[in-house]
Order: C-alpha cells, then structure tokens, then sequence
C-alpha cells in the first residue's frame, strides 16, 4: 500500500497542476464551466457501481474472498451520479433529458479505459482507476470546495463532492485490504500504477473538454440505449441547445 501511495502522489500532483484544476484554483473557473463538469461527472459517475462489480469475475482462489467487499463498495456508489445532477440543477441547469444524452467523447474515452484494462490487460489495474477515484478527492477535496466557494458556488451545490471527500474516507480504508489480498506481485502493482496515470490524464481530459463545451456546447446525440430503455422519446430540442439553457 506505501508503494502505491508513493505512486500515487507524483500523480495526484500533475492532475491538481492540470490547466482545468490549475484555473480552479486560481478563482477563474466560472460556474458555468463547474456546471458542465458536473454534467459529465453524472455521466461518468453513473457507470461506476457497475464496473467495479465487473472486475470481480477475474478474482481466482483467495481473492475470491474480495468480491462480497466489492460489491458492498459499489453498491455504496450506486445514485451518487444523482448527487452530480442535483448540484448541476441547483447552478441553474437543466437536468430533463441529459441521463439520454451521450457523454462527450473524453468521458465516453475514460470510461472506455476501466473496460479495457479490465478486459484486455491486467484486471487487478482497475485498482489503480479505483485508487484515482477514491484518494483524490479525500486528499484534495477540501481545497477544492474552498476554491468553488471563492468563485461563487454554494454548499448546497457541491453536495457530490463534499459526499466524496468524506465518504471516501472509508472506502480508502477498503483499498488497503484490497491491496493485501488481491496484489500478488510487482507486475500487479505496475499494473496499477499505470491505470493510476491513465485515470489521471483521461480525467483532466474530460475536464478539459466540458470547460470548453460551456463556452461553445456541441450536438453529442441521443444516448439510444438510455432512451430505448425507458420508452422514451427524445425531445425535439437538440442537446446542443439543452446545453445553452
């Protein structure tokens, strides 16, 4: 667990350092530009609970002793996504039709990655996207709530990330017994010290991409499967211009 917390810090020290995070913390983010980060954190955020319970179909012998704490875990995460689209709404957006809204393609690209390290490499890596996750918001994300304060944003519409900077807490208390059993090996751990990286830079990516979408929103389509699933019809309004409102 030192070994990858020492990984871990060089990580969380390039992302804070970040042009998104950097412009947070100097007052020049706007709240439009907070609102559309919310907006993909939802989308993000909502598929998460799911991934982690998918990595527990590699667990083999003794790691089997993991999945019942996995799934605990991710079923603590299941609605958080809802705690993203209230604080959006509560900064003035509109919040009716982004659940059948794709993402933008830097989310679709991060949540991508947890599939594909999960499926294509080493599944024991998701630890290092689970490690991103968890630590940094417990580690930072007091500094950033004072910086939203500072630009205007109101308790009541970070109640996502306050929910994460506590919450996490305990959750990073799991991230050490997962550690203990399910890591075997330096090839596991370089595994998850670069999806720890990967994480990082697809995050401020995603974070990048949203602050450019709240000074020039583009068209991202209907998310079919969302809608087919609830027998819903798309409204006639494009996203495009939900997105101005």
């Amino acid at each position: 667990m030192e070994k990858l917390r020492a990984r871990f810090q060089p990580t969380l020290d390039e992302f804070l350092g970040s042009k998104p995070m950097a412009a947070l913390y100097a007052g020049e983010m706007t709240i439009p530009q907070y609102r559309a980060i919310l907006r993909q954190i939802f989308h993000h955020t909502r598929e998460n609970p799911q991934l982690q319970a998918l990595a527990t179909v590699y667990f083999r012998g003794r790691q089997r002793d993991m999945v019942r704490p996995f799934f605990a875990h991710a079923s603590s995460e299941v609605g958080h996504e809802q705690l993203a689209l209230n604080d959006f709404t509560t900064l003035g957006g509109d919040s009716s039709e982004v659940p059948y809204e794709n993402p933008l393609p830097a989310t679709s690209a991060l949540l991508a990655y947890g599939f594909y390290q999960i499926y294509n490499l080493n599944p024991l890596g998701y630890l290092g996207y689970l490690f991103f996750l968890e630590f940094t918001p417990t580690s930072s994300g007091e500094s950033m709530m004072e910086s939203l304060r500072a630009i205007g944003v109101e308790d009541n519409a970070m109640t996502f990330l306050r929910d994460h900077a506590e919450i996490d807490v305990g959750h990073n208390k799991l991230m050490e017994k997962y550690v203990a059993r399910l890591v075997r090996d330096e090839a596991d751990l370089d595994a998850i010290g670069y999806s720890m990286k990967t994480t990082a830079h697809l995050y401020e990516q995603m974070l990048i991409q949203a602050v450019q979408y709240a000074e020039k929103p583009m068209d991202v389509g209907w998310n079919w499967q969302e809608l087919n699933a609830d027998r819903r019809s798309p409204n006639t309004s494009s996203v495009a211009s939900l997105a101005a409102q």
